[in-house]
């Protein structure tokens, strides 16, 4: 086995469901005839690099992407073979994290070459199954087995994202008044980020199942199923979202239903202070002596004063009904 930075390996395929383990030296003099090249590593690999860039025989545009630090999920068809990116969450990653672990694969008849640029698991059990002998054996196999365990590691957070939906609808409904929101906008970026995760692998897996001499009739099938399962996945994330959306509604809903009820309460206090406010506002008009007091130079103040507070009323009672403000 290879060590580095991150774990490299390589196998040497038979072809039956068997192969052995093989080096830096046996990757450089490796020929078709051999067997089938199975090279596992990461794009910061200096003999991933020197192997990928001079010995591979790779088209440039394929090696530079297989050493790319962050691609986008896509499938290019070369003349010489397939070139497939796709996004893997991690097992300690959590959804809601924009960094996911980039895998991308380079197929042809005679080798299969995956760039990752992190840790995964993908390939564990392909490697248990060439130890007992019961492996792939041919390229597209591997292709297939690591594309549908791609997204198999996408179920668990799609089904933990539908419970933490499903905790957070009974939390509003036992308790209206509970403060979800900052819950329910960290769940919904999270949705945002997962489902911006696979709906490209969708893309991914449609140009996989297009005929090529390198993938047969059986692992595209295998590949059209894996792409059922995937939709599945955007059909429950479609679900979740709706329902948080639902949520939100209801989260304004009851704020609504609070802050009415506030204002009520409000608009009591306000009605049954008006009088006495109305009363000591006339009373306190800045008008030398008392209304109607004889002997002064203001003894109509008051009464002028009142008539233009009626006149200044009814003007804006006809300005609301004009504009219907009473309807």
């Amino acid at each position: 086995m290879l060590h580095n930075k991150c774990p490299v390996f390589a196998y040497l395929l038979d072809g039956k469901g068997g192969g052995r383990e093989i080096g830096w030296k046996e990757i450089g003099e490796w020929q078709p005839g051999k067997g089938l090249l199975w090279l596992v590593s990461h794009p910061g690999g200096g003999e991933t690099q020197r192997w990928l860039r001079r010995d591979s025989g790779l088209p440039q545009e394929a090696w530079e992407t297989l050493l790319a630090a962050n691609n986008r999920p896509r499938c290019v068809t070369f003349r010489q073979g397939i070139l497939v990116t796709m996004l893997v969450v991690s097992p300690t990653q959590q959804p809601m994290d924009d960094e996911t672990i980039t895998v991308s694969i380079w197929i042809d008849a005679h080798r299969l070459i995956a760039i990752r640029s992190a840790v995964t698991h993908c390939f564990s059990e392909i490697r248990h199954e060439i130890h007992t002998h019961e492996g792939p054996t041919r390229t597209d196999d591997i292709l297939a087995q690591v594309v549908e365990k791609i997204i198999a590691r996408m179920e668990p957070f799609v089904l933990k994202l539908g419970r933490d939906v499903d905790d957070l609808e009974d939390t509003i409904l036992l308790n209206p008044s509970a403060k979800m929101q900052p819950e329910l906008v960290a769940l919904r970026h999270r949705l945002i980020i997962l489902r911006r995760q696979l709906v490209p692998q969708h893309e991914v897996l449609s140009a996989l199942q297009q005929r090529n001499p390198w993938i047969n009739e059986t692992n595209r099938q295998f590949i059209q199923e894996t792409q059922r399962l995937l939709h599945q996945q955007l059909g429950d994330l479609d679900s979740t979202r709706e329902r948080a959306i639902l949520m939100q509604d209801e989260i304004t809903a009851n704020q609504n239903r609070q802050l009415n009820e506030t204002m009520k309460i409000v608009a009591v206090f306000t009605a049954y202070l008006m009088p006495a406010n109305a009363i000591t506002g006339l009373l306190g008009t800045n008008i030398e002596g008392i209304p109607f007091q004889t002997g002064t130079n203001h003894s109509f103040g008051f009464i002028l004063e009142v008539c233009f507070l009626f006149l200044v009323m009814l003007v804006s009672f006809f300005i609301f009904k004009k504009k219907k403000w009473f309807d």
